[in-house]
């Protein structure tokens, strides 16, 4: 019976670690970012301010001046996968929209990278990647 207790308690303190947290996530992204897309011709320099009450404004700055969206933004987890999910975003020229399901790559303090998987309103559709990388602004 103890060996039971042990065994459940370890297997509970184990998945507590190794399970990423969407808290944590969401929490992390409060703030303003640089974003660096792995797009081929980038025509600007975008930055995206996340305020913690699920709005996102993205910066987005050309020559041919500053153009201003925001949109809705959720951090869910997925099983052991942790997206953050963008809603209502508008076309900038010279950008893409930012709607979609995208899976956080890799977080740490001052840089998370995120690839859009597929759009949320339409998961067969073709087209859905999109990889950025955010820089905490300092």
């Amino acid at each position: 019976m103890k060996n039971r207790i042990f065994i459940l308690i370890a297997l509970l303190g184990l998945s507590m670690i190794l399970m990423p947290s969407c808290k944590k996530v969401a929490d992390e992204l409060v703030g303003t970012w640089n974003v660096m897309t792995f797009d081929t011709k980038p025509e600007g320099t975008m930055q995206i301010s996340f305020d913690g009450n699920s709005t996102a404004i993205r910066i987005f700055n050309t020559e041919s001046g500053m153009k201003v969206d925001s949109c809705t933004y959720e951090v869910i987890q997925k099983g052991a996968k942790r997206r953050i999910i963008f809603r209502d975003s508008e076309m900038l020229p010279g950008s893409d929209k930012l709607d979609g399901v995208y899976r956080v790559d890799k977080v740490k303090s001052d840089v998370i990278m995120a690839t859009r998987i597929e759009f949320e309103d339409d998961p067969t559709r073709g087209g859905a990647f999109y990889r950025m990388e955010l820089k905490r602004k300092n």
